[in-house]
């Protein structure tokens, strides 16, 4: 069996740059976002926050090259992508930044073949559902592992 290489892919809209490439992301901003910002990841340690984005496909988003948002996509490559952390700097909401970058997850050209996309989300289900997510139609064949 072979490694998988996924080459970085990058975006461009104006002066945003939407980009996978590991080296460019900035894990002071992305883990001070997710324990200060978020309802899912408050007071998580940094090691936790690194390891999350190791076993992920991650998006930065920079303005010029300031990281102002972000996101992370746990995946197969082949069926099934789980949409996470998905991040924009309060300073830069409504722009259509995050429409964007949801939009741009789901174009990346090798994840062609994912047929099954998830995510979980508290609040923004409005957002999802103008980029066609909706909720889910069978949710009796869903089953989760409780927590401890």
């Amino acid at each position: 069996m072979s490694t998988l290489t996924i080459p970085d892919q990058t975006w461009q809209r104006d002066a945003f740059t939407l980009s996978t490439e590991r080296a460019r992301l900035d894990f002071d901003y992305i883990h001070q976002q997710l324990t200060e910002k978020s309802y899912w990841a408050q007071d998580q340690p940094r090691a936790k926050t690194e390891r999350a984005f190791a076993g992920s496909l991650p998006f930065g988003l920079y303005h010029q090259n300031q990281q102002i948002g972000f996101a992370r996509l746990v995946t197969d490559y082949t069926r099934f992508g789980w949409l996470c952390d998905v991040m924009i700097d309060e300073n830069w909401r409504g722009h259509g930044l995050g429409s964007w970058l949801a939009t741009c997850v789901r174009a990346h050209p090798e994840l062609a073949t994912v047929h099954r996309w998830m995510l979980s989300t508290n609040d923004a289900h409005p957002l999802y559902q103008r980029l066609g997510w909706r909720v889910v139609q069978d949710p009796q064949k869903l089953m989760e592992f409780p927590p401890s």
